[in-house]
């Protein structure tokens, strides 16, 4: 068993109490993992009592001590079994920040945290992706990016960990500031600031001093990366970074930048050249040249050869439900319905544009939900989207959700000819999708997760034959 922590330690870190109800000095009661769910803790971890709103863990106390719980972490003293060591505090949650902190120190590794708008996910998945042809990486798992999600990820890190890569979710101001304080992180990377939680922030300005507040952890020497492409951004955290700290750009437009862009190629996949080198991604997507150079400058950072971050990239395939691209005997979908933003709507509309070519029996066909947390925002920002998608000029357009209204006269005002049709739920979907699918045809479904469109797209690809996912 590996000695993680000693009680006295873990007391230290987190500024708590010592109960210790057993025959052995504190400095030799070792913990040798941290749980926080009694149905996965193993022998001689250190168990969290987390308190939210719907739950109390002290109330599995007494069964994590039973399945062998070295020590317990607590704020509820009356809960803690006879015979045990724990460690009592006022809150077990920032508790465990401050663990993790002080894990994050003590461990040999290089921290890369990622926050921003949209693309957080694919970055951070990215990034991983091409530090792991080199370093030993651990990362955030699923969307576990906040101040729950982020301690865990950090305390699961293997002793050997040489780069850790951590996504930070928000919902409000201050939520990053929190999260980066624990993480301490060497490299920062914003993807952009746009409008995601609207609603709740008010302002694009609000956005994105919520998305700044990752500068504020940067240890001494570290570097903020960002895209100058994106003046909003870029020009307020230049002005802004804190004394002592780097800012790296990358510009997918050409511009003067540490990673640039050129001679870049969209017909078929991603290809671009980046300082002298070549890069081809089977991805379809502007929006992945940005993304790329932000993993690549991670790898300068880290001491990970370019050719080698470069030749995983080209390896690199999209998570389920982010733009997945499934081709079928019948068809082809496009997955990309984990999640909406205004941001990701227009990139979703892109990589339906690319694909198929110029076939023209093929029918590009755009089934689109609304996105949710916009607000007073939501008309302004789907006639946006509407107007977007009417570029594009696909060959039909199903659309659902409280602003369609507002979605339709957006696309009528780009496209007067839009062959589009507006559907109640799901259910209408399906069945136009029925009446004008043919054999061949290229099918998006992007909404917000609660539009529930990641089914009817999974189920479509039950109903035909998988060739390549």
């Amino acid at each position: 068993m590996r000695e993680m922590f000693s009680l006295s330690e873990i007391a230290l870190a987190v500024e708590g109490r010592v109960i210790n109800n057993t025959n052995l000095d504190s400095d030799k009661i070792f913990v040798s993992g941290v749980s926080k769910d009694t149905r996965t803790i193993e022998e001689g971890n250190l168990y969290v009592a987390i308190v939210g709103e719907n739950f109390d863990g002290h109330k599995f106390c007494g069964m994590a001590v039973e399945k062998g719980a070295a020590v317990l972490l607590v704020s509820d003293e009356s809960q803690i079994p006879a015979g045990c060591a724990a460690v009592v505090v006022e809150d077990t949650i920032k508790a465990m920040g401050l663990l993790a902190k002080h894990y994050r120190f003590k461990l040999n590794a290089k921290v890369i945290c990622v926050t921003g708008s949209v693309g957080k996910t694919t970055t951070r998945e990215m990034i991983a992706c091409a530090l792991k042809s080199q370093k030993k990486v651990c990362s955030t798992k699923a969307n576990l990016n906040n101040e729950i999600g982020l301690p865990t990820t950090i305390l699961e890190a293997p002793e050997d960990t040489e780069i850790l890569v951590l996504e930070m979710g928000m919902r409000l101001r201050g939520e990053i500031s929190y999260l980066t304080n624990i993480a301490c992180p060497d490299i920062a990377v914003i993807t952009n600031a746009g409008y995601c939680h609207i609603e709740r922030l008010g302002s694009r300005e609000e956005i994105r001093l919520a998305k700044a507040e990752i500068m504020e952890g940067l240890v001494e020497g570290g570097t903020l990366i960002v895209s100058s492409d994106d003046d909003f951004l870029y020009d307020y955290v230049k002005a802004n970074i804190p004394a002592g700290r780097n800012l790296c750009a990358v510009s997918a437009k050409g511009e003067t930048a540490a990673f640039s862009a050129s001679n870049i190629s969209l017909d078929k996949g991603v290809a671009f050249d980046v300082n002298g080198l070549s890069v081809k991604l089977n991805l379809n997507g502007g929006h992945y040249i940005t993304t790329v150079m932000m993993a690549l400058a991670c790898a300068s950072m880290t001491g990970v050869d370019a050719q080698a971050a470069i030749t995983a990239l080209e390896g690199y395939k999209k998570m389920k439900g982010r733009g997945q691209i499934i081709k079928c005997e019948d068809y082809t979908i496009i997955n990309d319905a984990y999640n909406a933003g205004p941001e990701s709507m227009m990139a979703s509309y892109f990589n339906l544009s690319v694909l198929g070519g110029a076939e023209a029996k093929v029918q590009k066909i755009a089934v689109l939900g609304g996105m949710l947390e916009l607000g007073d925002y939501a008309p302004m920002l789907h006639e946006m989207i509407g107007k977007d998608c009417g570029k594009y000029h696909f060959d039909h357009v199903l659309v659902t959700g409280d602003n369609k209204a507002d979605f339709v006269k957006g696309l009528t005002e780009s496209d007067p000819d839009a062959s589009y049709k507006v559907c109640a739920n799901n259910d209408e979907i399906k069945s136009e999708l029925k009446s004008i699918v043919n054999k061949g045809d290229i099918i998006l479904f992007k909404a917000s997760n609660a539009f529930g469109f990641e089914k009817m797209a999974l189920d479509m690809v039950q109903e035909s034959t998988v060739i390549n996912e």
